[in-house]
């Protein structure tokens, strides 16, 4: 939590020269409609014969789709440093709840994905190449924290009877990433825009509630490698509000 205040900070420093230079200023809402983390958990549900039974079995609410999508929303803040270069920092939320029926009828010796919580900060840097008066090709990338929660369903098998388990632990992460995509102006306020997104973990702070870090622990009871994960592979969309000289 120190890393995001001393963030905000910065940014709150610097903000009365951003907003009067003669450079770019862009506040973006947008949302990664798509996730792959690479540890078996879904990038779309199955669609739901009953949205009533999904509520009641506990679907976050806020997904959109009747949760057929385990999105994240957020929050995006530009300046551009010339023509060609710009940064940026943003803040994202992934509440993401995995189709009920395929996690608790799983019945396999490795536990699955039930549910995440997650938030990221995230500083970046982009090259910006102009394809015509309108569009742009973009690519760069920068530095993330990632904090928060994510549970795990476990079905346990002894003598012909079943036990269900849930495990859970807490993130507090830090990792690099690298974005491309392409931006859209169809005039000079508003931007449309839509871009990959690749996280990986070079600091893995993963515990559960006993202080147990999480990657040895279910490596060693699981032979799990990439339980908590060290990826995020996102596709993200959104809109740019354009302001400053």
């Amino acid at each position: 939590m120190k890393l995001i205040t001393i963030l905000f900070l910065t940014l709150g420093v610097t903000a009365p020269s951003v907003i009067f230079s003669q450079n770019g200023n862009r506040i973006s809402l947008q949302a990664g409609l798509f996730h792959s983390f690479f540890d078996g958990s879904a990038v779309i549900n199955p669609i739901p014969t009953n949205p009533t039974k999904r509520i009641k079995n506990f679907k976050i609410l806020s997904n959109l789709l009747q949760g057929i999508l385990n999105d994240s929303r957020g929050i995006n803040y530009q300046r551009k440093i010339n023509e060609k270069s710009a940064i940026s920092i943003e803040y994202m939320t992934l509440n993401a709840g995995y189709d009920f029926r395929q996690v608790v009828n799983n019945n396999t010796v490795n536990p699955v994905i039930a549910g995440r919580n997650l938030k990221y900060v995230n500083l970046s840097y982009s090259r910006i190449i102009q394809l015509s008066e309108k569009f742009d090709f973009l690519f760069g990338g920068g530095f993330n924290y990632l904090w928060g929660y994510e549970r795990l369903y476990h079905y346990t098998s002894n003598g012909g009877w079943g036990e269900p388990k849930f495990y859970g632990y807490y993130r507090n992460d830090i990792g690099i990433n690298a974005r491309t995509g392409i931006e859209y102006t169809p005039i000079k306020r508003i931007t449309l825009f839509t871009n990959f997104d690749f996280l990986g973990i070079a600091y893995l702070g993963a515990e559960d509630v006993d202080g147990n870090n999480a990657s040895d622990f279910y490596k060693v009871k699981f032979d799990l490698k990439n339980i908590p994960s060290r990826y995020d592979l996102s596709w993200r969309f959104g809109i740019g509000f354009n302001f400053g000289k």
